[in-house]
């Protein structure tokens, strides 16, 4: 079969996107099918600006097909550089879909293409606009690869921009009009697209259910179980008395909301026990963290995003690591990938969540979890977990059931997926 994959990043960027492409493309190269890709260059780098877009020909797209590492093919097209601010990040997605939507069109009119099927990845919301543009243009059946709860998140707009800082002039100035509108258009086209999808693909099984039965389309789950670095245990190093390691590497965001955690460690040193924490990771709300962490008088080791590889480091220095998300009902149904990455290494989660991430790291024994939004309860656990450390020791359930997804389960529902929207062309 031959199938058209749509994505606003790709590899070699460094996100959960991409590894979770990478691995999926493979899966479906080893059982026969032939991977087409419309994908931007690697261009998602927060501090991009626009002489450097220029510079490297952003704005430009182009015309010839080239091999990637999981024996798919690529077309790269246009981009505009993406930023921390709500609205750049808006524009940025609107302008990749219209490459994406002119790269469709280049295949079908020059290179004579017809995939037999189409597959979107959302987010970007405008790449679902773009698959079903391109169904109609190909008359090809889509899946959409629905890896956040949406359209569900929009009903939080109004808490997004909490722990990020105030708003600019620029999002107050539209926050009175133009937003509104524009998310309530994009809810409605998210919806249409939803429901006029041959298979939507999800990364929890809560989602997978809710969707199934609210919008009446077939749907499964494929979780985000990619194949991560290994840590080796023996690399731990010694721990110090009344201390605890805390990492937290993944998207310094909104829906995050860390500020939770950085009150934690300030309730803990007032209790004697030191919490040593390290973020690693980019995103909107890095500023105001730091801000925060100055304000508590608090030290915070905060590094930018690294390559999965360059972990492993992080990993032996921590005695625990944050899985985190801020208590919007959304949430319920996301499941970070950092998730099944730490179950994988055997690490020790702190989760600061709710719903099915929750229930998985309980289910597997794999850590502890306490509510969102109460970080008097963080420090709590932390504070127990520093007086009783063999409760940082967990045991290999959770490492094998993830690689029981990983290895079975994702690639056998991806297939399915295809197989039954493949049929419907």
């Amino acid at each position: 079969m031959k199938i058209l994959i749509l994505s606003q990043y790709w590899y070699p960027e460094n996100g959960v996107p991409q590894r979770r492409w990478s691995w999926l493309s493979s899966v479906l190269a080893e059982a026969g099918h032939e991977v087409t890709v419309v994908a931007p260059p690697p261009h998602y780098k927060r501090r991009i600006g626009l002489v450097e877009w220029i510079k490297h020909r952003g704005f430009w797209a182009s015309n010839e097909l080239v091999g990637g590492e999981s024996g798919e093919l690529i077309l790269r097209t246009a981009y505009f550089p993406s930023g921390k601010g709500l609205t750049r990040r808006i524009f940025n997605q609107a302008w990749n879909a219209l490459g994406m939507a002119r790269g469709v069109w280049k295949l079908r009119h020059r290179k004579k293409y017809r995939p037999d099927l189409i597959i979107g990845t959302v987010p970007a919301i405008p790449t679902s606009l773009v698959a079903y543009y391109s169904s109609l243009t190909f008359r090809s059946p889509y899946i959409i690869d629905l890896r956040d709860a949406w359209p569900a998140l929009f009903d939080e707009r109004q808490n997004w921009n909490e722990g990020v800082g105030k708003k600019s002039l620029r999002e107050r100035a539209l926050s009175w009009g133009a937003f509104p509108v524009i998310v309530g258009i994009t809810k409605r086209c998210l919806n249409f697209v939803l429901c006029k999808a041959n298979f939507i693909i999800t990364t929890s099984e809560l989602l997978s259910r809710d969707i199934a039965s609210d919008l009446q389309v077939r749907s499964g789950t494929v979780r985000n179980v990619f194949p991560s670095p290994q840590f080796d245990q023996n690399l731990r190093g010694a721990r110090r008395n009344n201390e605890i390691n805390v990492l937290y590497a993944g998207t310094l965001g909104r829906a995050q909301k860390l500020e939770n955690a950085l009150n934690a460690v300030k309730i803990a040193a007032d209790e004697g026990v030191t919490v040593r924490i390290r973020l690693v990771g980019d995103g909107a709300a890095w500023d105001a963290l730091a801000s925060r962490a100055k304000e508590l008088g608090i030290e915070v080791e905060m590094n930018h995003q690294k390559k999965p590889e360059d972990l492993i480091a992080d990993y032996a220095w921590a005695d625990t690591a944050l899985v985190h998300l801020t208590d919007w009902s959304s949430l319920r149904w996301a499941v970070p990938s950092k998730t099944y990455e730490l179950m994988s290494n055997q690490i020790h989660i702190t989760g600061v969540v709710v719903g099915e991430t929750a229930d998985i790291i309980q289910r597997f024994e794999a850590g502890d979890v306490v509510p969102p939004g109460q970080p008097s309860e963080l420090a709590k656990l932390w504070v127990e977990l520093v007086h009783n450390r063999q409760r940082l020791e967990v045991t290999p359930k959770g490492k094998k059931w993830v690689e029981l997804e990983r290895t079975v389960n994702a690639p056998a529902n991806l297939l399915r997926a295809v197989d039954e929207a493949g049929a419907q062309s």
